[in-house]
């Protein structure tokens, strides 16, 4: 007597046939050559065993199948268009990150207001909790003022993309790598004397602010980062995964 799991695979194979039946008459004149319809049944079978979006799937079989048409013409398969069908399959489940390009003055202005914001949370933030912790530390010479904070997190903002452009992977340097670092060092140096010699302005015009209005300002700087995220493609800097 056929056991449970018998059943099931019984059941799997008679279905099948029926599945790469229909995928053949999918690609049936289509205009393809035989051997580029065989690729294109091979990926849509492979690609429907993932969980690749349905929606998308027609698409992105609309696009292969232009694509292939056009390069049938140059005498190119799809194969040689797009290698075999598990690279194929691999690239579409993980596509590259797209490069970031050039540095233009908009998206370097974009990316460095990114970048300010999120010093200015992370400094607010800390400061802040520091404050709520350990009230007296307020009090000291050493505590940072709300001048130091924004003058610091402008300068780490600005400094930032170019920080990230000097170790970026996909750029190609004009610089070798020591050279690069050196650089990165030197920023971190002038960034790091800003900020101890912001801090060493007068409290009239440096305060240390109630740690409450810190905690309102890093709210805030979340809030920007949040529309800034929605509206901008943000390349270069913390946080900043290419979309």
């Amino acid at each position: 007597m056929a056991t449970e799991k018998e059943k099931r695979n019984a059941h799997v194979q008679q279905q099948r046939p029926s599945s790469q039946k229909e995928r053949y008459a999918e690609f049936a004149n289509r205009g393809l050559t035989k051997r580029n319809e065989e690729y294109m049944v091979k990926f849509s079978a492979a690609l429907a065993d993932t969980n690749y979006p349905a929606e998308q799937r027609a698409e992105l079989i609309q696009t292969m199948l232009q694509e292939i048409l056009a390069a049938q013409k140059r005498g190119t398969t799809a194969k040689n268009l797009y290698g075999t069908v598990t690279e194929k399959l691999k690239v579409t489940l993980n596509p590259p990150k797209e490069p970031a390009g050039p540095m233009t003055k908009k998206r370097y202005l974009t990316d460095a207001t990114y970048n300010f914001l999120w010093f200015l949370i992370l400094f607010n933030f800390m400061y802040g909790a520091i404050a709520f912790m350990a009230p007296a530390s307020t009090n000291r010479a050493g505590a940072a003022g709300i001048t130091c904070i924004v003058i610091s997190s402008i300068v780490a903002g600005l400094g930032m993309p170019f920080v990230t452009q000097l170790s970026a992977p996909d750029v190609q340097h004009k610089h070798h790598w020591l050279v690069r670092a050196g650089m990165m060092a030197v920023m971190f140096l002038v960034w790091m004397l800003v900020f101890y010699g912001s801090n060493l302005l007068p409290r009239i015009i440096n305060p240390v602010v109630n740690p409450i209005v810190n905690i309102v300002i890093g709210v805030i700087g979340v809030v920007a980062i949040l529309y800034m995220r929605s509206r901008f493609k943000i390349t270069s800097g913390i946080f900043a995964g290419r979309r």
